[in-house]
C-alpha cells in the first residue's frame, strides 16, 4: 500500500502533466483560467481518494513537447502523438522512484477529459493507480509563473531560517531550504568561531539549547569549540566561565588554588568561583583555617554560606573536648577537624 506522502507526490505529478497537454492541444492564444478535476483510484487503498479540483491560469502561446514534463519530478514525457482531438502519450520517471505510464486525452475548445495509468514502485512499495482527470475553460487569467511565486515563497520561508540558524530547516528531509545549507552553515561557521572566546559562548549557550546539534549539522565539533573557550578563559582568567563549562580545568585549578587554603582567603580571591564549586563537591567541608599567631586567640573557621550551622556545630563539640582535656587546644582541633 503507498503512504499519504507518495499519494500527494504522484497528485502534483500528474497535474502538473495534464495541465500543459491541454494548453497544447489548444494552441496560442491569451492567458486561460481553467477548472481542473482530478480523481485517483489506487490498488491497496483502503478507501476511494476524493476529486481534487483546482483553477489554474496557463500562459498563452503555443506549447512544445518539453513543457509537458511534470517539474517536480525525473520524469519524462515518451511516445506522444495527436491525432485530431485525441493526444496520447508514455511517461518514464527514472528518480528514487521507477514508474512508467500511459495516458490519453481527448479536448475540444473549451473542455478536455483523460486517463492515465500509473505503475512501478514509490517508497518500497509497488504502486499501481488510475487517474481520470477532466478540465474546462472558465475564462481568461494573468499568467504568473509558478516557478517566481514558488520562488517567493521559499525565499519568504528561507531567509529567517538562515538568519536565525533554525537547522531543521536545513536538516529535514523534503525541507525548500536545503538548497541554502551552504549559507546556514556559512553563519554557523561564524557563531562556531565566536563561540570561541568565553563571551561569544556564553551568548550562544544562553539562548540556544540545540547549539550543538547545530553545529554537527555543518560538520562543527562543539566539544572542539567548548574546549577552546575554556583555553582562552584561562588566558583571560575569567574563572567564572572556567568553573560553570570547564570542569576538568576547573577541577586542575581547585586541585593548585583551593586546597589547604584559608576558606576566607580564596574567597577573596579570583579563585573564588573555582573554590566555591569546588568547595560545594566536597559535601560542604570548608577550607583549613590559618594557623594560630603566638598569642593570639585561637582562629575561628567559617563555614561556606550555603552550609549554615557546620562550623558551629564542630566549635561546640570541639570545646566540650578541650573541656575534658582529650585535646591540647581549640586551635589544635580544628586544624586536626578541618584538615582537607
Amino acid at each position: 500500500m503507498i503512504g499519504a506522502r507518495g499519494v500527494a507526490v504522484v497528485l502534483a505529478a500528474l497535474v502538473s502533466l495534464a495541465a500543459p497537454l491541454v494548453c497544447a492541444a489548444q494552441g496560442q492564444g491569451q492567458d486561460e483560467l481553467w477548472e481542473v478535476t482530478t480523481k485517483m483510484e489506487m490498488v491497496g487503498m483502503p478507501m476511494a481518494m476524493p476529486p481534487q479540483t483546482q483553477k489554474i491560469c496557463k500562459h498563452g502561446g503555443a506549447q512544445q513537447d518539453e513543457d509537458m514534463v511534470p517539474k517536480d519530478r525525473d520524469c519524462k514525457m515518451t511516445d506522444v502523438n495527436r491525432s485530431g482531438n485525441r493526444t496520447t502519450f508514455t511517461m518514464v520517471c527514472d528518480g528514487k522512484d521507477k514508474i512508467t505510464g500511459t495516458g490519453d486525452i481527448v479536448s475540444d475548445k473549451d473542455s478536455y477529459r483523460g486517463t492515465m495509468r500509473m505503475k512501478g514502485m514509490m517508497d518500497g512499495r509497488p504502486l499501481d493507480m488510475t487517474q481520470n482527470f477532466s478540465g474546462k475553460r472558465l475564462g481568461t487569467c494573468t499568467f504568473e509563473d509558478p516557478k517566481k511565486t514558488q520562488d517567493a515563497m521559499i525565499t519568504r520561508q528561507c531567509d529567517p531560517a538562515v538568519e536565525q540558524m533554525q537547522t531543521v530547516m536545513f536538516t529535514m528531509e523534503g525541507s525548500p531550504c536545503k538548497d541554502r545549507k551552504s549559507e546556514f552553515c556559512s553563519r554557523v561557521s561564524k557563531t562556531a568561531q565566536d563561540m570561541r572566546d568565553p563571551a561569544g559562548y556564553r551568548a550562544i549557550v544562553g539562548k540556544r539549547a540545540d547549539w550543538p546539534e547545530m553545529m554537527r549539522a555543518c560538520n562543527q565539533d562543539p566539544a572542539a569549540v567548548t574546549k577552546q573557550a575554556c583555553v582562552r578563559s584561562l588566558d583571560k582568567r575569567d574563572y567564572g566561565f572556567t568553573a560553570q563549562y570547564c570542569e576538568e580545568d576547573a577541577r586542575a585549578l581547585a586541585k593548585q588554588q583551593c586546597e589547604g587554603r584559608d576558606y576566607t582567603a580564596v574567597m577573596s580571591s579570583e579563585f573564588a568561583p573555582i573554590c566555591q564549586k569546588y568547595a560545594a563537591s566536597r559535601a560542604g567541608r570548608p577550607y583549613t583555617a590559618p594557623p594560630a599567631r603566638s598569642g593570639a586567640p585561637p582562629a575561628q573557621p567559617q563555614a561556606p554560606a550555603q552550609q549554615p550551622g557546620v562550623a558551629d556545630a564542630a566549635t561546640e563539640g570541639l570545646k566540650e573536648g578541650v573541656k575534658e582535656g582529650v585535646m591540647d587546644s581549640a586551635a589544635d582541633a580544628l586544624r586536626k577537624f578541618l584538615k582537607w
